[in-house]
């Protein structure tokens, strides 16, 4: 089957500024975004376009968005890089391929809007001729158009939404939809695995749209459009409202990451939880008679310097969990007035396909992490009592062991005292020469000493032990 004039049109998104980034030494070779384009451009039509070297990523932000393009390369206030370069088509023609780039900063992101298409016209004026579809696989040869999302490369990369437009060539096309938007898909992803699957078709300006990708998908989540004009009118809104329509997809970036990001904090803080339920089943175990032994004190201290560790760690993935909450309300809020900004812009038109994300699945993604919260909180509480009940036990069973302590050094104390007074009365007579041991001769003084020391440490420190048991009762 045939279509006229295809584009292929790229949304891509990629934070900038975050907590402890330092955007004034980033130059624009760093960045991921731009050596994106670079690659596209040149697998496609062979060239180098040298974006980096044409933008100023450090402009002066007079709105939440900036141009990038240096004011030398701004020509008739046109401020995207014109792209324009042939390929060929079954290895004999060469058809004219044009398109742009359009580097931007929005809020705390960079964007790129980047197209490539065969022309609705040849340089003469003549409308082009109809291509087949397979022809779109031409425009993104190796699926170059898919970014790299791999976080250890690109770890600031937000996503993308890739809108692949094309014109029917009849009225008999009305009859194959859903074929020719399949086909269209087939020929920009022709690796099965790559290709999303089919989430909801509608309308759009009066022509039809066909959405892919799954949010049940999440991990491998890929968000493109295929929007089939059967009119101008499509195509005459589309150009009345772009801005609008790249906020849009923004918006709509922001919102889609941080609910993937929110399900990597869900498994983390699920982790913790059951680190959480681990250690307090592995707390030691009182005996029968309740006493808490050397070995089990001593485990008891350990767990008290683990758990506010824990603590600290589960409130922290907590805490990003909320925050992932806040970030989808805020740019969902930003998405709905995007769209009240294009329904001032084109009246009496129905938006019900894009109003189906901020209405339905962005509150879907809200619910769920509220819900997550919810059930995790428990968590917080439970390591609270356990800290509490631990705290507990070590500060009774410390302060008992202290004051067993206490006592046997007063009984000693009491006992060895009276001792030496009793033994420094009996060692005055000390200076008595010794006498054979005999039952007819009294014991020598210093035996005398010893005895009556003994006896009355003993003796005494029977009476301390019994005043402290008397003390407890």
């Amino acid at each position: 089957m045939k279509i006229y004039a295809p584009n292929i049109h790229l949304f891509a998104f990629q934070l900038y500024k975050g907590a402890n980034v330092d955007t004034t030494s980033v130059q624009a070779d760093d960045i991921q975004l731009w050596q994106s384009v670079e690659k596209i451009v040149h697998s496609t039509l062979n060239q180098d376009l040298h974006l980096s070297q044409r933008i100023d990523i450090h402009k002066e932000p007079e709105s939440p968005r900036v141009d990038l393009l240096k004011d030398s390369e701004v020509k008739d206030d046109n401020y995207v890089v014109d792209i324009k370069g042939k390929i060929s088509v079954d290895n004999k023609q060469q058809v004219v391929i044009k398109g742009f780039a359009q580097p931007l900063r929005l809020h705390d992101s960079y964007g790129l809007w980047l197209n490539l298409r065969r022309p609705e016209k040849e340089d003469d004026g003549n409308p082009t001729e109809d291509v087949d579809i397979a022809f779109l696989s031409k425009l993104n040869p190796n699926n170059c158009f898919t970014l790299e999302t791999n976080k250890e490369k690109n770890k600031f990369f937000l996503g993308q939404t890739l809108l692949i437009t094309a014109w029917l060539t009849g009225a008999k096309d009305e009859k194959h939809l859903s074929k020719i938007a399949e086909e269209c898909l087939e020929a920009v992803f022709p690796n099965p695995s790559q290709r999303p699957p089919l989430s909801r078709q509608g309308e759009l300006f009066g022509s039809p749209i066909f959405e892919y990708g799954l949010f049940s998908q999440l991990p491998n989540y890929q968000h493109v459009l295929i929007w089939l004009f059967r009119d101008n009118k499509a195509d005459d809104n589309f150009n009345l409202c772009y801005q609008e329509l790249l906020d849009l997809f923004f918006f709509r970036t922001k919102v889609v990451k941080s609910y993937q990001d929110s399900r990597e904090t869900y498994r983390l803080i699920a982790s913790a939880y059951q680190d959480i339920e681990d250690a307090i089943d592995n707390l030691p175990n009182q005996g029968e008679d309740n006493e808490v032994t050397t070995s089990e004190l001593k485990d008891l201290k350990n767990k008290l310097k683990e758990l506010p560790q824990l603590a600290l760690r589960y409130t922290r993935l907590l805490r990003n969990l909320e925050d992932y909450q806040n970030t989808i309300a805020i740019n969902e809020s930003n998405y709905s007035e995007r769209l009240q900004q294009i329904s001032g812009i084109i009246e009496n038109d129905e938006l019900l396909f894009l109003k189906t994300f901020s209405q339905e699945n962005s509150p879907f993604f809200q619910k769920q992490i509220q819900a997550d919260l919810g059930y995790f909180r428990h968590g917080t509480t439970l390591l609270e009592q356990a800290i509490s009940s631990i705290r507990g036990i070590v500060e009774i069973e410390q302060a008992e062991r202290d004051r067993s302590l206490e006592n046997t050094i007063q009984i000693v104390g009491v006992g060895l005292g009276a001792g030496a007074i009793v033994s420094g009365v009996v060692t005055q007579h000390i200076d008595k020469p010794f006498a054979p041991i005999s039952f007819h001769n009294p014991p020598h003084p210093i035996v005398t000493s010893l005895f009556w020391s003994v006896a009355a440490t003993l003796f005494f420190g029977w009476l301390a032990w019994r005043w402290t048991q008397r003390g407890e009762r």
